[in-house]
């Protein structure tokens, strides 16, 4: 909701007692403060893929006072201004935000949050898919690629809060892990599930240029990333229940997915089988289905393996047991 940096806000603080903040929110020096992220990030918000309909709340939480936060809002409400004279957003209370979204949709709707081009200094690229379902992040940088997260919704997981007060002054809430690049993660081990070619015995990342990130029909996204050195392009497909990953063009390419974590990171998974891996996260079962490849466990470095079957991979994400 306050605008968060699709590329830095996820991992921000990683290995120290909390996350950092990098929002809309105009306290932040480095982020709401500064007019060169403001720009930027209101320019990816207009122009990258979102689906359905892209969202931010621009304002201040919590009692900060004017001298804090008078710089980052004379930098972007007049920016905000020019945009919607420009009918290129629309400005409202959240009463009418919630309002227009009741009367829209009977389900919440799949949608994608778009960085085509991250601020100067940084080659970083990624979309966030979410579906009522689950949420994926790929991320590419210096070339490569990397699911950073996935992660499933479902209305049954229940909270410790709908029975227990809560009794301390910091709460967590949980959804149901795949890939989880924050928890599991630490300083120099970065978790993710990587796309990687074997190539003369030697296992190498699958490197590529610029993807094209676009919503072809309702409820789908489309991505092709073009592959370095190999004419051939890395097409995936998602909707709000699977995802369909295949290699087209160009010579035949030995490529897989490699999920890695930290060492003594805390996982959920309980059995990987051919085509299915059973998970386990405060005290729920659920499942993540391989309808076409197969899952394995090559080596104890690798937490587990995704390999197509006849040059494609489709994962349901819609979490069935």
């Amino acid at each position: 909701m306050l605008g968060s940096d699709p590329i830095r806000q996820y991992d921000n603080g990683l290995g120290t007692d909390r996350q950092g903040v990098i929002t809309l929110e105009p306290v932040y020096p480095d982020a709401g403060g500064d007019s060169t992220w403001v720009n930027w990030f209101f320019k990816e918000f207009v122009e990258g893929e979102s689906m359905e309909f892209a969202y931010t709340q621009a304002g201040q939480e919590n009692s900060f006072t004017w001298d804090a936060m008078s710089k980052g809002f004379q930098i972007q409400l007049p920016l905000i201004a020019k945009l919607r004279d420009e009918n290129k957003v629309k400005v409202e209370t959240l009463a009418e935000s919630g309002q227009w979204f009741k009367d829209n949709y009977k389900v919440t709707p799949a949608t994608s949050v778009t960085v085509n081009t991250d601020l100067p200094g940084s080659n970083r690229k990624t979309v966030w898919f979410n579906s009522r379902f689950y949420r994926v992040n790929l991320l590419w940088e210096n070339g490569s690629l990397n699911f950073r997260d996935i992660h499933l919704f479902n209305e049954e997981f229940p909270s410790v809060y709908t029975k227990d007060k809560a009794t301390s002054n910091e709460c967590s809430f949980f959804t149901l892990p795949f890939v989880d690049g924050y928890i599991w993660s630490k300083p120099g081990t970065i978790a993710g599930m990587r796309f990687k070619a074997l190539e003369n015995g030697k296992e190498v990342l699958l490197e590529g240029g610029n993807p094209v990130i676009e919503s072809p029909a309702t409820g789908k996204l489309h991505i092709i990333w073009p592959l370095k050195d190999k004419g051939a392009s890395l097409v995936m497909d998602i909707d709000e229940r699977q995802m369909t990953l295949s290699v087209k063009g160009g010579k035949p390419i030995n490529w897989f997915l490699d999920m890695t974590a930290a060492e003594n990171a805390v996982l959920p998974f309980k059995a990987i089988n051919a085509n299915k891996i059973d998970c386990q996260f405060e005290g729920m079962d659920y499942s993540i289905t391989a309808i076409k490849g197969t899952f394995s466990k090559p080596d104890d470095k690798t937490v587990f393996r995704i390999k197509p079957i006849k040059n494609t991979v489709q994962v349901d994400f819609s979490g069935k047991k």
